[in-house]
């Protein structure tokens, strides 16, 4: 007989595949969910055909990237906001800088081969770009292409990054670690005879299935839930894997990157379970998951001492250490994007007919809402 962790690992598949080809064939018609980062005051969302950078204090646009929608580009990754410049990668091949004041685009890197779902990462003056065509792609700030690295599977997660290394979890179950820089020396011929490929990572680590959310760094272990329910902590230090936790084989597939704070980590899993752990030792601090009512797909975000999910019905929620639960709000949407939190208020990217963007307050009250004009 399939026992049950098989087949979810399977429908897990499923969901993958159907994501991997879900590019929309209309403009503004978004067929995934939008990513969004906050800085400086600002909210700076990829949904459908366009990116928005929004006022986060009352939803107005300041500007909108491209002016004119085109069916042609996608755009679903959250974009990277450093300095002065937002990097934003669309579902063909195009990553493209913009200013971050006027959104005005600066350059264009059009060397991969397929889909920007993870987010780039800007790290030391320098880019580094995951896509689906199984490449890191490493860039200066003039969109110059300095090195990549070829993973065995297509790359869904944002890199981290710590003061030693950059880290690249991939579809391909591994963990890489990576120098910032390369020597000419250090580099080999790739398959276009170019000599600006990585041979090799400076170490590696299998975690045995794929991971889809983006991982968290936090006092020196890295934090990554896999599609198989596992979330593992990994000792950077040590190179090794500190910590897993699997509720002995309960747990669904996690979608949403861990929660960290001071001295717990929240996830949120594909059966509506959210589970919350000692992270010293992965214990579990409660004695069973608390039941979210549907799917937590999204990560959370830690907001004054508790740490808050929004489930796949709409349902936004509080809950502690203590597993005190609170729902602030339901929405009559599907929640797939992780939340964010500036200041005082919660970030919700609903993407529903009429809200592509929302702002709450603490109690789960609307302050301003967007929707692009047409």
């Amino acid at each position: 007989m399939i026992n049950r962790k098989f087949i979810k690992i399977i429908v897990s598949a499923i969901m993958l595949g159907v994501l991997l080809s879900s590019c929309s064939s209309s403009a503004g018609a978004a067929s995934s969910w939008p990513g969004f980062s906050i800085s400086d005051g600002k909210g700076y969302f990829a949904y459908g055909s366009q990116i928005f950078a929004l006022e986060d204090k009352n939803g107005s646009l300041l500007w909108r990237y491209p002016e004119e929608a085109s069916a042609g580009r996608q755009f679903y990754a959250a974009p990277e906001v450093s300095g002065n410049l937002v990097i934003v990668g669309d579902y063909t091949n195009t990553l493209a800088a913009l200013d971050k004041q006027s959104g005005k685009e600066k350059w264009q890197f059009s060397d991969a081969d397929d889909r920007y779902i993870g987010s780039a990462l800007m790290a030391g003056g320098n880019i580094y770009a995951p896509n689906t065509d199984h490449y890191l792609y490493a860039l200066d700030e003039n969109g110059d292409l300095l090195w990549r690295f070829k993973a065995a599977g297509p790359n869904w997660t944002k890199p981290v990054a710590d003061e030693q290394y950059l880290y690249l979890v991939s579809m391909d179950h591994f963990v890489y670690a990576l120098n910032f820089e390369y020597t000419d020396s250090a580099l080999v011929a790739d398959k276009d005879g170019n000599r600006n490929l990585v041979s090799a990572p400076v170490w590696s680590l299998d975690l045995g299935a794929a991971v889809t959310a983006n991982p968290v760094i936090s006092e020196g272990v890295l934090y990554a839930g896999t599609i198989d329910g596992h979330l593992y902590a990994i000792d950077l230090a040590g190179k090794k894997i500190k910590w897993s936790f699997n509720g002995d084989g309960t747990v669904a597939s996690i979608w949403g990157s861990p929660v960290v704070t001071a001295s717990a980590v929240f996830f949120g899993d594909e059966d509506g379970n959210v589970y919350a752990l000692d992270k010293m030792n992965g214990k579990a601090l409660w004695d069973s998951p608390f039941a979210a009512g549907s799917p937590v797909i999204a990560g959370g975000v830690a907001i004054d001492g508790k740490v808050a999910f929004a489930s796949n019905a709409g349902k936004i929620f509080t809950i502690d250490e203590n597993k005190d639960p609170k729902t602030l709000v339901t929405l009559e949407a599907t929640l797939y994007s992780p939340l964010g939190f500036d200041t005082d208020k919660i970030l919700v990217a609903p993407a529903s007919k009429d809200k592509y963007f929302l702002a709450l307050n603490a109690d789960g009250n609307e302050i301003w809402s967007f929707y692009p004009a047409k």
